[in-house]
């Protein structure tokens, strides 16, 4: 297998974890074009722009209404 195959296999998708594991692609993540789980890349991004997202964890998932309810409070 590629070693882009093994780091999509590997990372947990829709996380900043994810992100900093390997899914960098904006497209190539799973989660793209799903509609409540964000990228690891936008989920990566969020997690450095909000705080009440950085309470949770790199760990977790992040869901667009997290996003939305994090930018509501900030």
């Amino acid at each position: 297998m590629s070693k882009t195959l093994d780091v999509l296999e590997a990372a947990a998708h829709g996380t900043p974890a994810g992100f900093v594991d390997g899914c960098k692609s904006r497209g190539g993540c799973p989660n793209y074009l799903d509609r409540e789980v964000l990228t690891c890349f936008l989920a990566h991004r969020a997690y450095a722009h909000y705080y009440l997202l950085r309470e949770q964890g790199p760990e977790v998932p992040i869901t667009r209404a997290m996003l939305r309810q994090a930018k509501r409070r900030s």
